[in-house]
């Protein structure tokens, strides 16, 4: 027969344990990446009994069946499509600015200087036998000459930034990807079906909304918790990660764009998949 005092002793463990679980949940409010938990409690059942015996109907108490993470995959993709919009436009943003900053630098910018070109000629015209205007003429000529080298040397610099910060960015999803490939590999090794380590969970999300903020991307989730990703919100383009298999992304601007292409067994096909994020933010200041 079971202990009155074994009942309670499995619901004090088990409470103590999701009371655990609530002090961890508060510990990390403030940690990146971490998702809340919750204990969920099972009833503990009695023994079936025997031939000449009944099973008991008390049971044994109660135990926490499964620490779950609050995760709603459908909430998790609105969030990265809408910070993947967000980076695509912050990024833009950041290359207009400089442009902006390099046509319209206060009184020196090229407006300015064509004007008071054009004013040094007037007065050419109007006393075309006196020396001093035509000398003031030939130096505004040669100021605004030299501005049009200097700024077409400036955008030359600014455009190939932009190719550098592609580089880059091309660089980190390669990263990424790989990354989130071996967590892959860590979640299959790792428990039973529908119980992989929570912590190796918080880890896939992370780095996938990193590489949300860098293209917009189609994720599918196995029974085990395993992460596939594809490009673009379609949910039909080229896949980049399938469980530990990740594919490498490139980028090309010899046709005067900024063109993603992947690379797998040697071959490049470009894609017309990335329209939003850090990736598509750049290809549109290199455009523009």
């Amino acid at each position: 027969m079971t202990s009155l005092f074994d009942v309670g002793k499995s619901g004090i463990q088990a409470y103590r344990q999701s009371l655990a679980v609530t002090g961890q949940n508060i510990a990390n409010m403030n940690t990146e990446g971490y998702s809340r938990r919750e204990a969920t409690l099972q009833e503990v059942t009695a023994s079936q009994g025997g031939i000449t015996s009944l099973s008991s109907q008390a049971g044994l108490g109660v135990r926490v069946a499964d620490i779950r993470r609050s995760f709603d995959a459908f909430l998790f993709d609105r969030a990265r499509i809408t910070a993947g919009s967000f980076e695509q436009a912050e990024k833009y943003l950041e290359q207009l600015e400089q442009l902006e900053n390099i046509l319209l630098p206060s009184n020196a910018d090229l407006g300015s200087q064509i004007g008071r070109f054009f004013g040094a000629l007037g007065d050419v015209a109007s006393s075309p036998g006196d020396l001093a205007p035509r000398v003031v003429a030939v130096e505004e000529g040669d100021a605004l000459a030299s501005s049009f080298n200097s700024l077409s040397n400036l955008l030359d610099k600014q455009q190939a930034g932009s190719v550098s910060l592609a580089q880059d960015a091309v660089t980190a999803v390669n990263l990424l990807t790989g990354e989130l490939g071996n967590v892959n590999s860590r979640i299959l090794s790792s428990g039973q079906s529908g119980q992989s380590p929570n912590s190796l969970l918080d880890l896939r999300d992370r780095l996938i909304d990193d590489i949300a903020k860098f293209t917009d991307i189609t994720v599918n989730y196995s029974d085990r918790g395993v992460a596939s990703i594809s490009l673009g919100s379609s949910g039909v383009g080229p896949v980049i990660l399938d469980q530990s298999n990740s594919v490498t992304l490139g980028f090309s601007n010899e046709t005067g764009v900024v063109q993603y292409f992947l690379k797998s067994g040697g071959n490049s096909a470009p894609t017309s998949q990335i329209k939003s994020g850090v990736l598509a933010g750049l290809a549109d200041a290199y455009a523009m």
